[in-house]
């Protein structure tokens, strides 16, 4: 009776853990609030602002990608597929991490002849708006001085969740992942409609054959791999609950994982208020 009951309160665990994640995002106001404050930026000044802290807070994010994927790989015995007959064989810890690698692997990206890591693609990206505008780097360092308080959000953006190795601090983390992969999607599809809307010669300059050709690469690849990621990702929380050992943890889990998904719906909130506070 007692394997029955745990049984149940782990399909329970994870039959509700779509339906939650979908509740979430609609209940989310991250969508909302950057459309508002897209819509009151007010000249070139203030763009540059906005994109410098675009740009430098999914930097942050990005570095996180690889870090969970190998975090997963170096901790046995939390997978565990209970139909295997033999220690390493049981462990599936490398399974859910290619979940997340998925994305690190767009992330880092290198062809014989292209450069395609995304860190690289930014700094292409934001140097060709900063040419645009006529405003050297240095200058605008000094205009736009990163604040104490974005220093410290982008320095939980790189290390939320990762201070342990406990079990539920690394589901929390997945939970996180996924938040960041769905809501990433949002961010560059709302900033590229923007930009096409309301600096259409800006977008030109950026996709042209000019100095600053495929500059506009980085922005333009995340409005479609974004989406792959975070299914990729849901992929890999389903899998995470599936084998968690013991298999009894699965509903406390689960808890985790709603924890690191609203971790990350509060801090792109924050970070983006920051930002709105920081220019005014």
């Amino acid at each position: 009776m007692a394997g029955d009951s745990q049984t149940s309160s782990y399909d329970s665990a994870l039959d509700s853990l779509g339906d939650w994640i979908d509740a979430s995002i609609a209940e989310a106001p991250n969508k909302q609030l950057l459309e508002q404050q897209l819509q009151t930026i007010g000249g070139d000044e203030a763009l540059m602002h906005f994109l410098h802290r675009f740009v430098v807070f999914n930097d942050a994010l990005a570095a996180r990608v690889p870090f969970l994927a190998g975090l997963i790989h170096l901790t046995p015995d939390l997978f565990i597929d209970p139909e295997a007959d033999q220690d390493f064989c049981r462990q599936v810890n490398g399974r859910i991490a290619a979940y997340v690698a998925e994305a690190a692997s767009d992330e880092y990206r290198m062809t014989p002849d292209r450069n395609l890591v995304h860190q690289y693609l930014s700094q292409k990206f934001f140097g060709g708006v900063l040419r645009h505008f006529q405003v050297d780097g240095a200058t605008f360092d000094r205009r736009h001085p990163l604040p104490a308080c974005l220093a410290e959000l982008l320095g939980e953006a790189r290390g939320k969740f990762f201070q342990q190795r406990a079990p539920g601090e690394i589901f929390a983390a997945l939970g996180f992942h996924v938040g960041l992969e769905f809501f990433a999607d949002q961010e560059f599809n709302l900033v590229d409609q923007y930009l096409r809307l309301r600096y259409p010669e800006l977008v030109a300059g950026l996709e042209g054959d000019g100095p600053d050709r495929s500059a506009y690469l980085w922005l333009a690849t995340h409005t479609v791999v974004e989406i792959g990621h975070y299914r990729a990702g849901i992929a890999a929380l389903k899998a995470a609950l599936t084998y968690c050992y013991p298999r009894e943890q699965a509903p406390l889990m689960l808890a985790s994982i709603k924890q690191g998904f609203n971790s990350f719906v509060d801090l792109q909130r924050r970070y983006y208020e920051s930002v709105r506070l920081d220019f005014a």
